[in-house]
């Protein structure tokens, strides 16, 4: 038997999510029952329905409830605590003789009604007179199905819902909103057969929670039942699987996980796994910081072996007023015109001077061209 509990207040699943996100407080919506029922194995064709709830969206508590009768499986509920409003129509979901509720329960049906908050706006004549029709409209759909469901005449069930006042369950079973009240079992001789709690609601699962989320759930009703830790397979960044083993929710630290090492999830967060167990979850803010700081450290790196090579290159002062000398007097090419444009002093040769010493020496040569013009000059006199 699949147990389904409805103990929060029914809501569209939009407004399921951003209660949950900003005030941490969840919620009955189509779209959570219908994951519900679609987990429910073909072979199981029970669903025991739990009651605490104090009503909500009308037109989400309809889809509900088609929802369950489309399902063509048997299905029993049970006051648990309150059943008010739109949770009073998902009670008759199941058949008058398989619906019960314990002692000190209570039931509410009214009018439907538009909520204060929802009227921010401006209205003429015309459009009050169209939500006017909407509400009768709606109110009677309701006291149709509370006349058809129950067996109740027209009149009794609308002056109830003018009065809008809670009744006990003796009142709901002579109503034919319900067929038994339960006693508690130490109060009968006989033990009866326990009810089969294979399956629940995950929104209302017990949980092995942190001091920190318990907090969170003050104010979810009691008396849950305990389901197994099953294995969350969650996809990482880099397409790899990280396996936590959890019913529901985010990963915890303390969670059992596996395989160990540094997991960056598609949110940017890391999960680091040792030895088994979440020991860290970064945010995607602490990675990025540690991302700029690698960065800065890799460029401050960078930037000291620059430092080091300059520093190697460098010329000493004296070096730099000689490259500068040398700039201003033409760089390379003005010194080889200089040197080459320099001849020294002609010096006395002691030794052969009759040409036997080769032409290679450079003395010989310029006293070889000086004897040639005296030459000359003699020869010129002479004549």
């Amino acid at each position: 038997m699949a147990v389904l509990k409805i103990h929060s207040d029914i809501v569209d699943e939009e407004t399921r999510q951003m209660n949950l996100f900003w005030i941490g407080v969840d919620g009955t919506s189509f779209d959570s029952v219908d994951a519900f029922i679609e987990s429910i194995p073909e072979d199981d064709n029970n669903i025991e329905l739990r009651l605490n709830c104090r009503g909500g969206n009308c037109m989400e508590g309809w889809t509900i409830y088609d929802k369950l009768r489309s399902t063509g499986k048997e299905i029993t509920a049970i006051i648990e605590g309150k059943c008010a409003s739109m949770a009073s129509v998902l009670l008759l979901a199941a058949p008058k003789e398989r619906r019960y509720a314990y002692q000190n329960a209570t039931l509410l049906i009214h009018n439907p009604y538009i909520p204060p908050y929802t009227l921010a706006d401006a209205y003429d004549a015309e459009d009050l007179r169209r939500m006017a029709e909407d509400l009768e409209a709606e109110t009677t759909k309701i006291v149709n199905l509370y006349v058809d469901r129950t067996g109740s005449e027209e009149d009794v069930l609308r002056a109830l819902m003018a009065e809008d006042k809670f009744v006990d369950m003796d009142k709901a079973k002579e109503l034919g909103f319900i067929s038994e009240v339960k006693p508690p079992i130490s109060a009968k001789e006989k033990q009866p057969k326990k009810w089969n709690h294979s399956k629940t609601n995950n929104m209302n699962q017990e949980k092995k929670v942190t001091v920190a989320q318990a907090f969170q759930m003050l104010g979810v009703a009691l008396g849950v039942v305990k389901a197994p830790i099953v294995s969350l397979d969650l996809s990482t960044a880099d397409g790899s699987t990280l396996t936590v083993e959890r019913e529901d929710g985010e990963p915890q630290v303390g969670d059992t996980a596996s395989p160990d090492g540094e997991h960056l999830m598609p949110d940017g967060s890391t999960i680091v796994v040792e030895g088994g167990v979440i020991t860290e979850i970064r945010d995607p803010e602490e990675e990025n910081n540690n991302d700029e700081l690698d960065a800065a450290n890799a460029r401050i790196a960078e930037l000291e072996a620059e430092l080091t090579s300059l520093r190697a290159q460098a010329k000493s002062q004296d070096e730099l007023v000689i490259l500068n000398k040398v700039k201003t007097m033409g760089g390379l090419e003005g010194l080889k015109k200089i040197a080459s444009s320099y001849v020294p002093d002609a010096r006395g040769f002691h030794g052969n001077q009759g040409g036997q010493g080769g032409n290679s020496d450079p003395v010989s040569l310029i006293d070889k061209k000086l004897a040639e013009k005296r030459d000359a000059r003699k020869k010129k006199f002479n004549r």
